[in-house]
């Protein structure tokens, strides 16, 4: 194999392109476990078991509406980022719709949502355990992986040609 063609700056840029492809679909593909989970409405406590992470779902979407939500652990408020995603869950019969994840939920959790406008909220709103953080890790190993792959051929590419071109002068 002779790493000294111009064509292998290519397939160091197809390997790249291909990994950070392949891992940012993987990464994506993060969101399925809560597709599938089964939604709880908000008011009891969430058993969770330290690394889940806590989706917070309501039945209603209000987009022209700012909905503020806050993970009570005792006298902790925490507040729930907002979710970057629309993602729809249908769970026992009700269409549930994404509006944010709270990582590494503790136990004894409870959810409270309510609409920064204070005006009255006929919404309801539920809670999902899932792991997210474990397939968005290893989407961001694949993609990284390649993209150093990609450098380092790149890399030797370069210098095999250096080199030759130094032996001949």
């Amino acid at each position: 194999m002779e790493l000294t063609r111009r064509r292998w700056y290519l397939v160091a840029g197809l390997l790249a392109a291909l990994a950070w492809i392949a891992g940012t679909a993987f990464a994506a593909s993060a969101w399925d476990p809560l597709r599938e989970a089964e939604v709880v409405p908000v008011g009891q406590p969430i058993q969770a078991n330290g690394s889940d992470d806590l989706a917070v779902l309501t039945d209603l979407p209000q987009p022209e509406r700012a909905i503020s939500c806050v993970a009570r652990n005792g006298k902790e408020r925490t507040p729930v980022p907002p979710a970057t995603v629309d993602i729809v869950v249908d769970s026992d019969g009700s269409r549930w719709h994404l509006i944010g994840v709270l990582s590494d939920a503790p136990d004894e959790t409870r959810i409270v949502c309510r609409p920064d406008d204070k005006q009255t909220d006929t919404a309801r709103y539920g809670t999902a355990l899932v792991d997210l953080e474990s397939r968005v890790g290893t989407g961001r190993a694949i993609a990284w992986t390649g993209l150093i792959a990609g450098l380092g051929l790149a890399g030797a590419t370069l210098t095999a040609r250096t080199r030759r071109i130094l032996a001949h002068d």
